[in-house]
């Protein structure tokens, strides 16, 4: 099924049994969950790929963000901390960088949330930040040159994304933009999608990016405090994710959706 086709079938779909966050029987025993209706042949999963705790720059354990994610009646999530910017290093001191992933999936114990393992590839512009999930081992990511962190990430399997390419931080006049080492490493196979929506902010350039370049289209929280806090402030309220429409309801069928593309973005309730 071409991607424009998938999508139409997607918006019918959803047409007829829209999103909701009623009150649900799902195993998860989740108070504000996140309702989706599969698509012929696959599973819409709720995902959320970019999330923080005290381990990187974030405000919480990551057990929180686990029962957070839980509460959401998400499908899985990702602790991406940031490789190279640890603030909290002096009173948090560690060094294995699977430690929060570690934490994260003993504190989803046998809930059906599914953890997957992310780090944050963390530099200037370019080429800016980037997550790889399912990476097998962050420490090996810990490299001076961003392209052999790139490489090191592709050679583990993991995916990589581009994130926030619209951050006024890094782009000055909030627009996402290709610079020639993007077009380098999406050539490569080294940066496989891009989030068209991080946090609260959605980016037009950002879905034009990956539609002429054929990228896999991301929303994400990138929440650093709590969820609550920060989308859930009224009944309409909810964190960005990506919807995986994959084959079964396990990390490796996840993979395999981002890889084929198979995404849309739920953001504002749209």
């Amino acid at each position: 099924m071409n991607r424009f086709l998938f999508y139409l079938t997607f918006a019918f779909a959803l047409l007829a049994a829209p999103a909701t966050r009623a009150q649900s029987t799902h195993s998860h025993g989740t108070e504000r969950p996140i309702h989706f209706p599969d698509v012929p042949g696959y599973l819409t999963l709720k995902v959320d790929l970019h999330t923080h705790s005290v381990l990187s720059d974030g405000n919480v354990w990551p057990s929180i963000r686990v029962q957070e994610a839980i509460r959401d009646g998400l499908d899985a999530v990702s602790l991406t901390e940031h490789i190279e910017y640890r603030p909290h290093r002096d009173d948090i001191p560690f060094e294995d960088q699977n430690r929060s992933h570690e934490i994260a999936t003993k504190a989803a114990g046998n809930s059906e949330l599914i953890v997957i393992p992310g780090t944050e590839i963390t530099r200037d512009m370019p080429p800016g930040h980037a997550n790889a999930v399912f990476v097998k081992d962050p420490n090996l990511l810990l490299l001076d040159d961003f392209r052999a962190q790139f490489a090191e990430a592709h050679r583990q399997g993991a995916f990589t994304f581009w994130d926030h390419p619209d951050w006024t931080s890094q782009r000055k006049d909030g627009i996402a933009r290709l610079d020639p080492v993007h077009l380098e490493l999406i050539e490569s196979g080294q940066l496989s999608g891009i989030e068209v929506v991080n946090s609260r902010t959605y980016s037009d350039e950002a879905l034009q990016i990956a539609l002429d370049h054929n990228l896999t289209i991301i929303g994400t929280s990138d929440v650093h405090g709590l969820i609550e806090w920060d989308y859930n402030m009224t009944p309409e309220g909810h964190r960005p994710v990506t919807l995986v429409f994959a084959e079964e309801r396990t990390g490796e069928s996840i993979h395999a959706a981002l890889v084929a593309r198979r995404t849309a973005v739920w953001y504002k309730n749209t």
